[in-house]
C-alpha cells in the first residue's frame, strides 16, 4: 500500500505534530509522544519521510472520532513509522508501557487482508481481529488507517482502491456499526459508494440538491408548532431535521423497489432535550406523548431502544407520525447524552460516565463485547451480558483469504477435510506460513495454509489417531468403509466367478460355508479378505467336500440368516448439514429427502454417498441385497441454514384462479421460492399436477401442505 506523506522536510513534519501535541495532549502525553519523537529521529533504519502515514488528521480521528487516548495514538504512531524489525529493534517493551506494547504486540499479528474474500466473510474476519490481538484498540488503530486511506482514496493506485473499497465495505463498515460509530459508519457507507457507484450517487445527490428547498420549508413548518408545544410543556430542547445519507436513501429505492421521487422518508426530525441522568427516560417518553397527541404516529413503528439499548450503546425512541399533506416523518427523541453516544459510540458513554479520557478499561471491555456478538441482532441483547471468548477456536486462512474456523490443537489433516473431502482424502502435507508440514502439525491462529495432496494417497487407519475432530474422524471412517467396501465388491466378484467354474450355487447358505470355512464372521469380511488377496481362494473347494455334519449346519444356516440382517453397527452418524456441496454426500433424486426426514446414506461405487428417506422406494433393495454399503445418517438441524426442494402433488376440483391462489400462498403467506408448478385439467373438471417448492425441512412442508389443503376445490396433496 502507497505510504502518505505532504511533500515536507522531516522537522517541519515533527514540528507540526508537536505543535498539535501542545494543543491537544496533557503534560504526561506531551513527554510520552516527545520521547517517540526521539526515538524516530534516532532510528538509523527508518526512513521517516517515506513512512509517515499519521498526520495531524489522524491524530484527530485517534483522539476525537473513535475516543482513543494517549497510548493508541502512541502505539498507532510507532505502527506506521516502524516495519516490523524496527518495532523489535525499538525495544518497545523497555521504552514504553504495557498498553502501547500490548497493543503494537496485537497489530503486528495481523496479516495483509489483501484479500476479495472479505465482504462475504466479514462476521469471521471481526472474530479473527479479536482472536489474533490481545487489546481491542488494535482493532480500532486499523479502522482508523481505514478511514484516513478512503478519505485519500485518490492518491492510491487502481488496484489498491479497489482493495481498499473492498476492506471498507466487507470488515470496517461493520466494525463501526458494531461498536456504534455511527457517523464513521455513514461516512464510510458515502465514500465507497461514491466509488463504486458513481452514477447513483450522483443522482441521488443532485435530486436531493434541487428538492432542498421545498424539503427546508416543510421541516420548518413540521418543527415550528413542535418546539411551541415542547416549549409550553415545560422541557427544553433542541429540534431540528436531519437529511438522510445518500446511502441510507439508496438502500431504501432498492429495498422497496421505488424511484428516489417515492421513497418518503428523506430526512429525520430529531428532538435532543436537556434532562438529569435519574430522569431521562420519563423525560423522552413525556415528550413522545406530546408529539404523539400534536401528530398520529403510526404504532407498527415505534422503535425503544432507551428500555432496551442497542450493545453499541444507542438509545433513543424513534416513531413515525403522519404529518401535514399526509406524509409520514420519522422523529428521534433523545437526550443530549445520548445524542453524543450515538454520535461517538462507546468513547463518549465511558468519558460522559466517569469524566475520564476514553482510556477506561470499562470503555475497552464494551467495544470487545460488542464485537464479539457476531451475528446477533443487538437489538436484542441485553448489553451487560457477556459472551464467551474462543478460547476454543482458532482462524486459519486458505491460500486465496477465505477464513477457516477450526478447534484449537486441529492439525492439518483435520483441515484439509474442512476444505474439502476428496482434499482430506489425498493429503499428503501442508505448506504452513511457508513451511512444509506433515498431517500432524497442529495448527495456529492466523496461520496460512496450502494443502499439499497426492492423487495416490489413500487414508488409513493410522490417520484416526491423527484426526482431533469428530468429524474428521468419522469422513476417514467412512473413507476406510469406502474402500473396505470396494475391495469387498472385487473380491465378491471373484467368489461369482470361482463357485460358477465349480459350478456351485452362489446364495447366503454357500457363502456362509466358505466363510466358516475360512473363519470370517460376516460376509463383508471374507469379501474384502479376498479383495485383498489374503484368502486363498484355491481352497474353496474343500469347503464343499466336507462330510455333512448337523452341528456345522445348523452354523452355516445361522450365518446366513444373519447376513441377510446384517446391518453398519458403528455408533457413528453421517451428519448431514449446509455445506452439502462441500461434503462427500448428495441428496438422492429418488426421494428428495428433507431436513426432519428419517434418512440413511448409501455407498455408491464412484458417486459418493446418496442419502435416502428411510421410506425411499428403492430402501428395501438397497438395505437388503448390500448392508455392507449402508451408513447411518441424522441430520444436523442446527448447522442446517440452507433450503431444499421438496415436490408436492396436488389434485382436486379445477376452478378459476386456482394456480394463481396457489403460488399466492407460497410465495405470500409462507415467504418461499416456487421452483415450478404444472397443473393439467382431467376429465369431469378435475386437475392434478406438481408444484415444486424451496422449503427448509420437513415441518414447513407439512405446514405448507396443510393450508393449501384448506383450498375448496382441493382434493388431496401429497409428498412422494
Amino acid at each position: 500500500m502507497k505510504n502518505l506523506l505532504l511533500n515536507k522536510n522531516i522537522q517541519y513534519y515533527f514540528s507540526n505534530i508537536i505543535e498539535y501535541i501542545d494543543k491537544t495532549v496533557d503534560l504526561s502525553g506531551r513527554n510520552l509522544l516527545i520521547q517517540f519523537l526521539n526515538d524516530i529521529k534516532k532510528a538509523s533504519k527508518s526512513k521517516v519521510t517515506e513512512k509517515a502515514e499519521f498526520t495531524s488528521e489522524i491524530f484527530d480521528i485517534i483522539l476525537k472520532e473513535t475516543g482513543g487516548g494517549i497510548n493508541s495514538l502512541a502505539a498507532g504512531l510507532i505502527f506506521s513509522f516502524f516495519s516490523g524489525d524496527e518495532i523489535n529493534d525499538l525495544n518497545i517493551k523497555g521504552s514504553y508501557n504495557k498498553s502501547i506494547s500490548k497493543i503494537i504486540t496485537g497489530l503486528m499479528k495481523v496479516p495483509d487482508l489483501k484479500t476479495e474474500k472479505i465482504d462475504k466473510q466479514s462476521e469471521k474476519f471481526i472474530k479473527f481481529l479479536l482472536t489474533i490481538t490481545d487489546d481491542v484498540r488494535s482493532v480500532l488503530i486499523l479502522l482508523v488507517k481505514q478511514i484516513y486511506f478512503i478519505r485519500h482514496i485518490e492518491l492510491f493506485s487502481d488496484d489498491e482502491q479497489k482493495i481498499i473499497v473492498n476492506q471498507t465495505l466487507g470488515l470496517f463498515i461493520p466494525l463501526a456499526h458494531r461498536i456504534g460509530l455511527y457517523n464513521i459508519k455513514t461516512e464510510l457507507e458515502e465514500r465507497t459508494m461514491k466509488f463504486k457507484e458513481k452514477d447513483m450517487y450522483k443522482d441521488i445527490a443532485g435530486k436531493l440538491k434541487e428538492t432542498k428547498a421545498s424539503r427546508d420549508v416543510y421541516i420548518e413548518n413540521f418543527i415550528k408548532p413542535l418546539k411551541k408545544i415542547i416549549a409550553d410543556s415545560g422541557y427544553k430542547a433542541v429540534v431540528k431535521g436531519r437529511p438522510k445519507s445518500i446511502h441510507s436513501i439508496w438502500n431504501k429505492m432498492k429495498e422497496q423497489a421505488v424511484p428516489f421521487e417515492e421513497v418518503y422518508d428523506l430526512f429525520a426530525i430529531r428532538v435532543i432535550l436537556k434532562s438529569d441522568l435519574k430522569n431521562e427516560k420519563a423525560v423522552c417518553w413525556n415528550v413522545y406523548s406530546i408529539i404523539t397527541d400534536l401528530y398520529k404516529p403510526n404504532p407498527k413503528r415505534l422503535r425503544d431502544w432507551i428500555s432496551s439499548p442497542k450493545l453499541s450503546g444507542y438509545e433513543s425512541l424513534h416513531t413515525t407520525v403522519l404529518g401535514y399533506e399526509n406524509k409520514w416523518v420519522e422523529v428521534q427523541i433523545r437526550t443530549e447524552r445520548m445524542d453524543e453516544i450515538a454520535e461517538k459510540g462507546h468513547a463518549a458513554h465511558w468519558r460522559y460516565k466517569t469524566g475520564k479520557e476514553s482510556g477506561s478499561s470499562d470503555w475497552l471491555v464494551k467495544i470487545r463485547e460488542a464485537l464479539e456478538n457476531t451475528g446477533v441482532d443487538d437489538s436484542e441483547i441485553n448489553p451487560n451480558a457477556k459472551t464467551e471468548l474462543y478460547s476454543d477456536e482458532i482462524l486459519v486462512f486458505t491460500p486465496e483469504g477465505d477464513l477457516k474456523s477450526l478447534k484449537r490443537d486441529y492439525t492439518v489433516l483435520d483441515f484439509a477435510f474442512s476444505v474439502h473431502t476428496k482434499v482430506g482424502e489425498t493429503c499428503s502435507g501442508a505448506v504452513v506460513n511457508g513451511k512444509i508440514q506433515p498431517l500432524s502439525y497442529e495448527l495456529k491462529n492466523g496461520d496460512t495454509v496450502k494443502i499439499l495432496t497426492n492423487k495416490n494417497k489413500k487414508p488409513n487407519p493410522d490417520w484416526l489417531e491423527i484426526a482431533k475432530g469428530t468429524r474428521t474422524k468419522n469422513k476417514i471412517k467412512r473413507a476406510l468403509k469406502s474402500i473396505t467396501y470396494n475391495r469387498a465388491a472385487s473380491g465378491k466378484e471373484i467368489i461369482k466367478e470361482k463357485l460358477e467354474r465349480l459350478k456351485i450355487t452362489f446364495s447366503e447358505r454357500n457363502i456362509a460355508v466358505l466363510a466358516d470355512f475360512f473363519k470370517f464372521n460376516t460376509a463383508v469380511e471374507f469379501y474384502h479378505s479376498v479383495g485383498e488377496g489374503t484368502t486363498d481362494i484355491a481352497k474353496i473347494k474343500q469347503a464343499f467336500e466336507k462330510p455333512e455334519d448337523t452341528a456345522v449346519e445348523q452354523k452355516v444356516l445361522s450365518k446366513s440368516e444373519n447376513f441377510k440382517k446384517e446391518e453398519i453397527t458403528s455408533e457413528d452418524y453421517l451428519l448431514i448439514d449446509e455445506n452439502i456441496s462441500n461434503l462427500d454426500y448428495t441428496l438422492s433424486k429418488c426421494c428428495n429427502p428433507l431436513p426432519g426426514d428419517s434418512v440413511f446414506g448409501f455407498i455408491t461405487v464412484n458417486k459418493g454417498t446418496k442419502i435416502h428417506k428411510k421410506t425411499c422406494p428403492n430402501a428395501k433393495d438397497m438395505i437388503g441385497r448390500y448392508p455392507y454399503r449402508v451408513v447411518k445418517a441424522k441430520w444436523n438441524i442446527e448447522d442446517i441454514n440452507t433450503s431444499f426442494s421438496a415436490n408436492i402433488y396436488i389434485s382436486g376440483k379445477d376452478a378459476p384462479g386456482i394456480t394463481s391462489e396457489i403460488s399466492d400462498i407460497i410465495t405470500k403467506e409462507f415467504n418461499l421460492k416456487m421452483q415450478a408448478i404444472s397443473l393439467k385439467t382431467l376429465k369431469n373438471n378435475l386437475f392434478e399436477g406438481l408444484v415444486v417448492v424451496k422449503v427448509n425441512n420437513k415441518k414447513q412442508l407439512i405446514d405448507l401442505s396443510n393450508r393449501i389443503k384448506m383450498i375448496k376445490s382441493i382434493k388431496s396433496v401429497y409428498r412422494k
